[in-house]
């Protein structure tokens, strides 16, 4: 059996994509992420033969988000202090459950399909004992494992530019072979947002329907910059943070 982690938060104002507001007000970074989500969720929904949990942050909304397209997933509450320790915790539970291969991901990604997933796994096959997304950022978008050795991830500083170069100094330390995936892009800030907007219009795949309807109503027709550019005034410049789960 081969396993998917989608490691997430519960789409409430404040407590999520915070580093967009600016430009984004709380109320429209909260839409935004609840659509990435809900797309993320289908597109590993459409991945077959693979066992899907949910693991959701704060831990009292882990009986949230149980409609379609959560409905596949079995749901956990996020355990840990940190990154590592949640993605650490998540991945032990699916090998005790009989997955031989994981992969992690969270919602910031909305270029992660299903195609991607599917070659981390072949890539797991294939003999690499870790396989990461790179981020713009320096994080990862995805992470795939064997075997949940509880050394990859200890004592790293995730809100780093570091944390992709880190963990492959890492996996040499432990000589564990690994590979990569092609890039992605997180959307953290408000470079990352016009990105994905480009992005949108460039790309075709994955479908991605929600995120593409939020992009539509908030940005309108055309180019230019953002709604109200005045008064919006992006967050800081990539590289200040790695990725985060969810």
């Amino acid at each position: 059996m081969e396993a998917v982690v989608l490691l997430a938060k519960a789409p409430v104002a404040g407590r999520v994509k915070t580093r967009l507001c600016p430009p984004l007000d709380p109320a429209e970074a909260t839409r935004l992420y609840a659509c990435m989500l809900g797309d993320a969720a289908e597109e590993i929904s459409s991945v077959a033969r693979i066992a899907r949990y949910l693991f959701l942050d704060p831990p009292a909304a882990a009986d949230a988000l149980r409609t379609a397209p959560f409905s596949p997933f079995e749901r956990f509450p996020q355990r840990g202090r940190d990154l590592g320790d949640r993605m650490r915790n998540a991945a032990a539970t699916a090998f005790r459950r009989g997955a031989r291969h994981v992969v992690i991901v969270g919602a910031d990604c909305p270029s992660l399909s299903a195609g991607t997933v599917r070659r981390a796994f072949r890539e797991l096959s294939s003999g690499a004992s870790v396989v990461f997304g790179p981020s713009g950022d320096g994080g990862f978008y995805l992470v795939g494992l064997s075997s949940p050795d509880e050394r990859l991830f200890r004592g790293f500083r995730w809100s780093t530019a570091e944390v992709l170069r880190n963990a492959a100094a890492r996996c040499r330390i432990l000589s564990a072979p690994f590979s990569f995936l092609p890039p992605g892009r997180d959307v953290d800030t408000g470079e990352d947002l016009l990105a994905l907007r480009e992005w949108a219009r460039t790309h075709a795949r994955p479908a991605c329907p929600r995120t593409r309807e939020w992009i539509t109503g908030f940005f309108g027709p055309g180019g230019g910059g953002f709604p109200g550019s005045t008064e919006r005034t992006p967050g800081p410049p990539r590289g200040s943070r790695s990725r985060r789960g969810g």
